[in-house]
């Protein structure tokens, strides 16, 4: 009942992923990146421990498909389980467990793997993967976003839309470019898609705000609100804000 992708930009070095599911709050679980390295993924009675172990793997610069290999022959319950993995040279695999009853699926393609399971039909990660490759142009997080809404497009899950999605793409010195999720709605994919129209180029504040934050000035509305209630609860003399303004940089 997940499908999801893992996809590299080679000229940024950015990994990222998506995924969509009908159970909730699936951004805490199937995803693991690693900037400049790689990405895996574990769905399908998850074992986010296998991502991990996948990650670290392709964080030492072990291929795509050797990673995928150690992970597999070193699990329990490994049948239960389907992984995909795409490492730094585009080299990928994917692994699905003999208990899996559905229609599921894998798909490989230019810098990027698509899964899926409890499918409604067996071309849903095709789908993904004609998306993704199709918009080159585009960022590394929109071509994603695509490829979700193509999965979803070309069928989705069997029963249900899918009730969480959630957006990761990695950034330089350990800062990502995008970590979005919708824990619960009644159709996530188009909620990812609004939070990733609303969330807009924040991701270059953040980096900023992270790296750089003498060059970000203060919000005047709440540095003067802050003063006010300072003031009005007579802490002037613990916190001399009002005493010493000059020492920040305000913008309206």
């Amino acid at each position: 009942m997940t499908y999801s992708m893992i996809g590299h930009c080679p000229e940024t070095g950015a990994f990222g992923g998506v995924v969509g599911t009908s159970a909730l709050g699936v951004g805490n679980r199937c995803l693991k990146v690693c900037h400049g390295r790689g990405a895996f993924l574990s769905q399908h009675r998850t074992d986010t421990r296998l991502a991990e172990l996948g990650i670290a793997y392709l964080a030492e610069g072990v291929k795509a498909r050797d990673a995928m290999d150690k992970v597999v022959n070193g699990a329990r319950n490994i049948d239960w389980r389907q992984l995909a993995a795409l490492d730094a040279n585009g080299g990928t695999a994917t692994f699905h467990g003999k208990k899996m009853y559905s229609i599921y699926s894998g798909s490989e393609g230019q810098d990027c793997v698509a899964i899926g399971n409890i499918l409604a039909n067996h071309k849903v990660t095709d789908a993904m993967v004609a998306a993704f490759e199709a918009s080159r142009r585009a960022s590394l997080a929109e071509r994603l976003l695509q490829g979700l809404e193509a999965g979803r497009d070309a069928g989705g899950e069997i029963l249900e839309p899918i009730r969480s999605a959630a957006l990761f793409v990695s950034g330089e010195e350990g800062i990502a470019q995008y970590d979005l999720r919708v824990d619960s709605s009644p159709e996530a994919a188009a909620g990812l898609r609004d939070l990733f129209a609303e969330y807009g180029e924040q991701h270059a504040l953040i980096r900023a705000v992270a790296l750089t934050p003498e060059t970000i000035p203060v919000a005047r509305t709440l540095f003067e609100a802050s003063i006010k209630r300072i003031g009005e609860l007579g802490l002037e003399a613990r916190f001399p804000t009002e005493k010493n303004r000059d020492d920040w940089q305000l913008r309206d």
